[in-house]
């Protein structure tokens, strides 16, 4: 018996560093990918006129909007399947995001004048144009680095991750040399998609093969329907506000919006990313196991409302200072706007852990019904452009639907398995008070300076590790130490 209980010891902590390692590598990956990204909508931000930026961003916005409004989750299906592994499944996977890759493109290339003249910028329509044999050429990718992940092997995604953002930055300065305007995020926007493509080739395993699997297929639609339907709201949560800035106020303010909203985004996507690539092969191999998967959910919730409010703290100090660090003078002042919006993708990061909680059962309707919870906030978002008010009110609308969201989802993942809804809650509940404490050393800052507001930040992440550290079992304890030795020593060196 004694050795069963060494057996079964032993395997729970190898489980346990596998998927810290992971983590790490993943964080390690991520955060260097949106850095790049980042860096490169900076020197965007610098070298373009306000006006032109705000273009920039709009063909951006488009590339988004079409890549939402078609996802099926072919990919996540491959991970989340029994049988996601097997050839004649993933080269059907193949043959539908080849088909999604040449409607995008259609769409994109029909919609491009009208879309030119509904942003008021008709002469960037043969830009609009152009953008679209983007989603063409990432539709011929290699989906063999989700089969790796499903053996918690997150390298070849890893990989697919920072090389394109690379090749982007690299070219950026290149780009804007030649053309001086917002066409050079057209070429930026190829480079990144062909690197992309070519990466995912360069890591996987087994030959690209095509496949048309009727029953492959039904599962792939069954299963992605409602993803995809959810789409169309959730144009409205990641795009609508944009949407809206740039139709009603004009390209300026949709520049200094997006400006704020893509420094915000970066944390959040790292977060949110991670989550998505660790959290749904844990909870697929978990999913029937109830105490186990209570347990990984429980640990998940915990990580995910730490970063939320070490994020949230560290946007409320120092948001302001940094946007106009980043992008230059003409986006100085808008401090409260990034508070806003980093509440609001605060929020969104801590429903990645109930989505992939859903996910892994194969339940995707809530999806389609969040999505519209969310979108109902572009209501009062639009009203509030029409009538003139600041982007802190539209930001705050977007707040509101993420959190009427996050209070939907909590309560399916509750009835799906009874108590973990009740968990959720009571971290995230945590938000009000971080959001509190930041806002006190916010203030307290302002008038001694920079120096005094990188101090009341780190103080304020210091008070916070130590409040969730406190709350923490001591087995959790452990665990977040070894997550912290492995990002330090090792993100990059991680194995299966």
């Amino acid at each position: 018996m004694s050795e069963d209980v060494q057996a079964l010891a032993k395997e729970s902590t190898s489980a346990s560093g596998l998927v810290s390692s992971q983590g790490a590598l993943l964080f390690g990956a991520f955060a260097i990918a949106q850095g790049l990204s980042f860096g490169r909508n900076a020197i965007l931000g610098h070298w373009l006129a306000k006006g032109d930026f705000g273009i920039a961003a709009t063909l951006t916005l488009i590339l988004q909007l079409v890549e939402t409004l078609s996802d099926l989750g072919a990919d996540r299906l491959i991970i989340q399947a029994r049988d996601g592994d097997a050839p004649r499944f993933v080269a059907t996977q193949h043959l539908a995001l080849i088909f999604r890759g040449v409607v995008t493109a259609l769409v994109i290339f029909i919609l491009a004048e009208p879309a030119a003249h509904f942003f008021g910028v008709p002469e960037a329509s043969t830009a609009f144009t152009a953008v679209a044999l983007v989603p063409l050429i990432k539709g011929f990718q290699h989906l063999d680095l989700r089969r790796a992940q499903r053996r918690f092997d997150n390298r070849p995604f890893a990989a697919t991750e920072v090389a394109p953002q690379a090749l982007a930055l690299a070219v950026t300065v290149p780009a804007l040399y030649v053309f001086g305007d917002y066409r050079a995020v057209i070429w930026i926007s190829f480079a990144q998609a062909g690197a992309f493509l070519a990466v995912s080739h360069i890591v996987a395993e087994r030959p690209y093969r095509l496949a048309c699997d009727r029953d492959a297929l039904v599962r792939l639609i069954n299963f992605g329907w409602p993803i995809w339907l959810s789409a169309f709201p959730l144009v409205a949560v990641y795009q609508g506000d944009r949407i809206v800035v740039g139709h009603l106020i004009g390209m300026e303010a949709l520049a200094a919006y997006t400006a704020a909203f893509m420094m915000a985004m970066v944390p959040g996507v790292i977060a949110a990313k991670v989550g998505h690539a660790l959290m749904l092969p844990v909870f697929s191999r978990a999913r029937d196991d109830r105490e186990s998967f209570a347990a990984h959910f429980n640990s998940a919730c915990e990580a995910t409302v730490f970063a939320a409010s070490v994020f949230l703290a560290g946007f409320i100090i120092l948001g302001g200072p940094v946007l106009g660090l980043a992008f230059g003078p003409n986006y100085a002042g808008y401090g409260n706007l990034a508070a806003w919006l980093a509440l609001m993708w605060g929020i969104r990061m801590i429903q990645a852990v109930p989505g992939m909680a859903l996910m892994a059962e194969g339940e995707t309707r809530p999806f389609l019904v969040a999505g519209f919870v969310r979108a109902a906030a572009l209501i009062p978002a639009f009203v509030a452009a029409l009538n003139g008010f600041g982007l802190e009110v539209i930001a705050a609308c977007g707040v509101l639907g993420e959190l009427a969201s996050l209070i939907y989802v909590t309560f399916r993942v509750d009835r799906l398995r009874a108590g973990l809804g009740v968990e959720l809650a009571q971290r995230a509940l945590l938000l009000a008070p971080v959001a509190g404490l930041a806002l006190v050393f916010a203030a307290l800052s302002v008038a001694p300076g920079p120096i005094a507001q990188v101090l009341a930040t780190i103080l304020a992440v210091a008070l916070i590790a130590g409040l969730f550290i406190v709350r923490l079992p001591a087995n959790d304890r452990r665990a977040v130490l070894r997550i912290v030795g492995h990002s330090f020593t090792a993100p990059f060196g991680a194995r299966r």
